[in-house]
């Protein structure tokens, strides 16, 4: 297997010993010795949060009489553990997906799940996935170290800003159809700061909109000299407040020339519930303005089918949660085809996010998805 070398301490939790022994037979069928086995939670957590890294992965069974999987992995999320999580069970795969979808609420790192007995092919395939995330700049950043930051003081400009691009692909020609853009920050000491290293902070204190104006004005002067090319960038929760924003981005448009149709605002689910009737004031004049809109992350909100009338949406963006190893969880299958019916009787293309294996791609397909953007044809990269 490509890449190994690049996993480091891989641990299994489970209570029965044969199973545990089954688990390390399948990694040694796909080439992999050295696991760690603890029949004894209580032994297996002291040892996996004494020390961890993201390039770690555990399995860790649902079903343990002192601790029971879920416990475990509150504690492991508490303990601020970095290593990537497979969950392991006899139960049916919706108590599967439900553990997994808690795991991540906890901020565990999730790659997937496996429904007692496994086979070494699925377990081959959550490792693929597992090394695509090391090797993947986005997922870097779990690891990373940051020098020189402090979100008070960060001096935020040209020279410090970072932002990358990625592709979005139209899935019967296989052609670009678009970019988002994607914002990062660069440190003194040169390590890279993700968004989610950084946006919370500067909308914590009050400095989201001196990172926006940098940001829009960098990306808008880069945008002008492409002709035809259409990019898509995201407005932060507190822009959703303000309606100067829309005024900001025809300032914009203006002083560089860029066609409004070139340009993608990308809102959050969430966004939208908290700050319903000022978003589609803002949103309405974004549209006015020639922009096209999109409802970013769906799914991952609270709002409902009828909000989505209620807004001059354009385009749907399926979380990604929904997308990760789609083509195994029932559930996710029901949504993501539920999720395109409606969208395309609204009128709305579907962005499917996240796309990383060759399976997903296929499944996002075969659901009348026609466009996607993820791993499996481009990470981000730096915008010259």
């Amino acid at each position: 297997m490509e890449y190994i070398n690049l996993l480091n301490k891989i641990t299994a939790v489970d209570d029965d010993p044969f199973f545990l022994h089954f688990i390390e037979d399948k990694f040694q069928e796909i080439g992999i010795s050295n696991i760690n086995l603890y029949s004894d939670p209580n032994a297996g957590l002291e040892s996996l949060i004494v020390k961890s890294d993201f390039n770690d992965i555990v399995l860790v069974d649902l079903q343990m009489p002192e601790i029971d999987g879920i416990a475990f992995l509150k504690l492991l999320g508490d303990a601020g553990y970095k290593g990537q999580v497979i969950v392991i069970s006899g139960f049916e795969s919706k108590v599967l997906s439900m553990a997994e979808s808690i795991a991540k609420q906890r901020n565990l790192a999730i790659l997937g799940q496996l429904t007692k007995p496994f086979s070494a092919q699925q377990l081959n395939g959550l490792v693929d996935r597992a090394l695509s995330r090391i090797l993947s700049a986005e997922n870097a950043e779990l690891a990373a170290t940051i020098g020189n930051y402090d979100p008070d003081i960060f001096e935020i400009n040209e020279e410090t800003l970072f932002p990358v691009i990625q592709p979005q692909i139209e899935l019967g020609s296989e052609n670009i159809v678009g970019y988002e853009i994607l914002s990062r920050l660069k440190a003194q000491d040169g390590s890279i700061i993700y968004p989610s290293q950084f946006i919370s902070d500067f909308e914590e204190n009050g400095r989201i909109s001196e990172f926006n104006k940098v940001l829009f004005r960098s990306s808008f002067a880069r945008m002008a000299k492409y002709d035809n090319v259409k990019f898509s960038m995201n407005l932060s929760m507190r822009d959703l407040n303000s309606h100067r924003i829309v005024d900001d981005i025809d300032s914009l448009l203006n002083e560089f020339g860029v066609q409004p149709s070139r340009l993608t605002i990308e809102i959050t689910e969430t966004c939208l519930v908290e700050n319903l009737l000022t978003a589609q004031e803002i949103a309405t004049r974004l549209r006015l303005l020639g922009c096209s809109l999109a409802i970013d992350d769906y799914g991952t909100g609270y709002s409902t089918m009828k909000q989505l009338t209620e807004f001059p949406f354009q385009e749907l963006k399926i979380d990604r949660q929904y997308i990760s190893s789609c083509h195994t969880h029932e559930e996710n299958q029901i949504i993501i085809r539920s999720t395109v019916e409606m969208a395309k009787a609204l009128g709305m293309r579907v962005v499917a996010e996240g796309v990383e294996t060759k399976q997903e791609l296929a499944f996002v397909k075969e659901a009348g998805i026609e466009i996607v953007q993820g791993y499996y044809y481009s990470k981000p990269y730096v915008w010259a």
